[in-house]
This record gives C-alpha cells, sequence and structure tokens, in this order.
C-alpha cells in the first residue's frame, strides 16, 4: 500500500485527511475546543437541578444525569468539503477530532458514511489526542502554519495512544480524540462522494448518532 495525503480546508471543526498512496506527506488538522473541563463544584441545595461545573475561566460542563441535547459531542458544530485523490491500491483516510465537554462517559458504535456514492468505509478508529490540536509525528513544515499559538498547558498533556476500533470505545469525560475512517472507492467505480460521517454514540440514557458536515469527494485520477 502507497501513501498520499490530502491536505484540507480548515474550516471550525477538527478536521484532517489523510490519504494511503505514494511519498507525499502532508497533513490538516483544525481546531481544538478552547474550554477543557476544569474542576467540580458541588451544589448545595436539595430538590433542585443539578448545577453545570464552571471552569474559572467561565466554561461549563453539563452534569451526569442532565438534558445534554442532541449533539452533547458537538459533531455537527462545523463543516468542510473536501476532495481526495485515490490513485489505484490506495485508501484514504478522514480525521474528525472530538473532546467530551461533559461530565459523560459515552460508548462509540459504528461509524457510517451519510448517503455514500461510490465509496465504501474500511474502517473507524479512535486514537487519543492532546488538547492542543490532532496528534502528528513529525509534521511537515508548514503545515501548520495557519494555526495559533497553542496556549502553555496547565497540566500534562493527554497521553497519546495507538488507534483502536471506534465501535465499543468508552469516550471519558474531558477527553479528546481523533476518529479516523479510512474509506475507499467501490469496485468498477472512478469517482464517489459522502454527505457527511455519521458518528454513531450512546450514554446510558440514550443513542446518538450525528452527521458530522464532511462533504467527502473521491476521484481515482483528479479533483477539479
Amino acid at each position: 500500500m502507497k501513501f498520499l495525503t490530502v491536505l484540507p480546508h480548515r474550516r471550525g471543526a477538527a478536521l484532517g485527511a489523510v490519504a494511503l498512496a505514494t511519498s507525499l506527506a502532508l497533513a490538516g488538522c483544525g481546531t481544538a475546543e478552547e474550554n477543557p473541563l476544569g474542576v467540580n463544584t458541588a451544589d448545595g441545595s436539595r430538590g433542585s437541578a443539578p448545577a453545570a461545573v464552571s471552569d474559572p475561566d467561565g466554561s461549563r460542563a453539563e452534569p451526569v444525569g442532565s438534558d445534554l441535547g442532541d449533539d452533547p459531542l458537538n459533531v455537527g458544530v462545523d463543516g468542510a468539503e473536501l476532495c481526495g485523490v485515490q490513485p489505484r491500491d490506495s485508501r484514504l483516510r478522514y480525521t474528525v477530532m472530538l473532546h467530551n465537554p461533559t461530565l459523560e462517559t459515552f460508548t462509540f458504535g459504528e461509524m457510517a458514511l451519510g448517503d455514500p456514492e461510490g465509496l465504501d468505509i474500511v474502517s473507524a478508529k479512535v486514537q487519543t489526542a492532546n488538547r492542543e490540536g490532532h496528534h502528528h509525528t513529525a509534521p511537515e513544515a508548514g503545515a501548520h502554519e495557519e494555526h495559533t499559538a497553542a496556549p502553555t498547558p496547565t497540566k500534562p498533556a493527554e497521553p497519546i495512544g495507538p488507534p483502536v476500533p471506534a465501535e465499543g470505545y468508552r469516550f471519558l469525560p474531558d477527553a479528546h480524540i481523533n476518529i479516523i475512517v479510512t474509506v475507499e472507492l467501490a469496485d468498477g467505480v472512478t469517482h464517489g462522494s459522502a454527505e457527511n460521517i455519521l458518528v454513531a454514540f450512546s450514554s446510558p440514557d440514550r443513542d446518538y448518532s450525528v452527521p458530522h458536515n464532511l462533504k467527502i469527494d473521491v476521484d481515482a485520477t483528479s479533483c477539479s
């Protein structure tokens, strides 16, 4: 298998696209969550609704058992459109960075492509990331030139682990991860697309399936 990287245009949500092909290696990533979870505070009043936890900087995390809405992980906050070239005997990898800003632990389900045409999902894996951004090993010079300087960490960086299967992965409070989705053109086609990446996860109270608004176009020869 050969290796090729496709550099996405950065827009809001944490995104990346990496293609498995020849010796070109670029990398792109999006922003990390700005307000990591802080120290818990207790609500001493009996019979009242649980209070959200506040950081000294004003960020808030919803307590366990509260109504977290339809997208507690902010999967669908922003989006982008990416085109990748997939020569013969190669695959494309798309990366979504997420932060769990709640006090709830979520379990990931099966990832899928939204409205795919001529495009198959090969695998979906999770890799731990740190709060400053995507984990990249020795990124090429200039690959992150559009980023502002990372703030000085207030606690040790989260350890980076190897990619593991996404299905069944437990996403802990205040954790940062990359979801790495590998796709390839279906047999016999030269162009494929998908409207989004469907991120499935659950809490003890409910199931979620939230589209990450990354529109994917893949061509065997070029991006027009």
